[in-house]
């Protein structure tokens, strides 16, 4: 029954793809491409061997078989465990045991709904890079990285919490990109309600709340400054609902478990939390400690640096190590390809909105974070939000060519006398 939980549970996911892909045509290849790379590594994991580097998710299985032998009363019994765990991944597990008290124990079934939402994350994505972007054609390039890239898909394939938090993640994104643009409040109740189903799972949704909320105090104050009443009555709305979010997630503390002990300004809390990660052989920058808010700010740029990057050519011991280090060539050349494009950004709000969330969490991160095998199940979950904006924008070389072809063309259409008649 295990088994069979987890084929009927795959199949359904398949015929949800199949509908998404059939409904958009121009990602459908790489929705397919998403599912079957994300379905494949799935069957690997459970029939044929473990893949390596998801142990965790074993650990859970057993806790979430263990809470479901007493059925669902029995699964209710250990509810208690989320409000004193905070949440996070022990929330993630006691999700699990309820499907496992509701159908059967099977880690396939869970592994099944990771591809399912792994996959469309593929099509979020290319949304985001279509809101954000000039070009149908970047958008689906950014669709096939997001449905090949090994670290999305290997996440996207095993019993792990990464996409519980980075498709919400990656939706409220979306309708927070949809909100600037057409500054419908649906949109916003939206994009922070993805984002409080993210946070719930893992406290990095935090980062957001903080970019957006200064988001949205910039577009309130420019609105009051340009005079445009209709779209400074629509941001205060947006103002006082997000910042009624944030003093609420404030007081009750929801989805900040990671950030226990850091509210009293200790840096010594914080210390302690970064040589908790510096352990093992993918451990990073052991001796770097911050002792004071001072030292956080000069140090805050090399963990960056060491984030995203880890590891380098010479930490490389083991076969798996190639694995973090091509993550690590992509995020490379995502990130200098958005610095060498970065004057498109000018004209790009969208595009600014999502770099700067992906920005915060990659530093929010960064700060406590000393492991490259950590760092690459962190990063994974803001990898879409990357992958969307730094493909979207176009090329300083591209844009320098679009220049001269439409002055050429705006010469022609006077020439032809097509032009606008300002008398009309």
């Amino acid at each position: 029954m295990s088994l069979a939980f987890g084929l009927i549970t795959l199949l359904m996911g398949l015929v949800v793809v199949l509908w998404f892909a059939r409904a958009n045509p121009l990602v459908a290849a790489p929705l397919i491409a998403a599912y079957t790379a994300r379905t494949s590594l799935a069957l690997i994991d459970t029939l044929a061997f473990q893949l390596p580097g998801a142990g965790d998710g074993v650990g859970w299985d057993h806790i979430a078989t263990y809470w479901a032998r007493g059925g669902v009363d029995g699964v209710f019994d250990h509810i208690g465990a989320i409000s004193s765990g905070g949440g996070g991944h022990i929330l993630y597990i006691w999700l699990i045991s309820l499907l496992y008290a509701l159908f059967a124990p099977s880690r396939l079934m869970i592994q099944a709904l990771n591809v399912i939402f792994g996959s469309l994350t593929v099509l979020v994505t290319w949304r985001i890079a279509e809101e954000v972007g000039e070009s149908k054609e970047r958008a689906r390039t950014a669709a096939w990285i997001c449905a090949l890239v090994p670290s999305l898909v290997f996440f996207s394939s095993v019993l792990m919490r990464e996409v519980a938090v980075s498709f919400p993640l990656t939706l409220c994104l979306l309708y927070l990109v949809r909100w600037y643009k057409q500054r419908k409040s649906s949109h916003l109740i939206l994009a922070l309600t993805m984002l409080l189903i993210s946070m719930s799972f893992h406290s990095g949704g935090a980062a957001v709340l903080l970019f957006a909320g200064l988001w949205l105090i910039g577009s309130w104050c420019k609105a009051l400054f340009s005079g445009n009443s209709r779209v400074l009555a629509k941001n205060t709305l947006a103002l006082i609902v997000g910042l009624s979010v944030v003093i609420a997630v404030a007081a009750s503390g929801f989805g900040l478990q990671k950030f226990n002990g850091l509210d009293s300004g200790d840096v010594d809390v914080l210390t302690e939390k970064q040589t908790g990660f510096a352990i093992g052989r993918t451990a990073y920058l052991e001796d770097l400690h911050a002792n004071s808010p001072v030292d956080l700010l000069w140090q805050a740029p090399i963990r960056l640096v060491y984030f995203l990057l880890a590891p380098f050519p010479w930490m490389l011991h083991s076969p798996t190590d190639a694995f973090g280090f091509f993550d690590s060539v992509l995020f490379f050349f995502l990130v200098a390809r958005t610095i060498k494009n970065r004057k498109s950004l000018g004209n790009n709000p969208g595009a600014v909105l999502v770099l700067g969330v992906f920005s915060a969490m990659a530093i929010v991160f960064a700060i406590g974070v000393s492991n490259y095998g950590t760092a690459l199940r962190h990063r994974a979950k803001m990898l879409p939000l990357l992958i969307a904006a730094s493909i979207a924008i176009p090329s300083a070389s591209k844009r320098k060519r679009r220049a001269p072809e439409n002055q050429r063309a705006s010469l022609s259409t006077r020439a032809l006398g097509l032009g606008t008649n300002r008398n009309s």
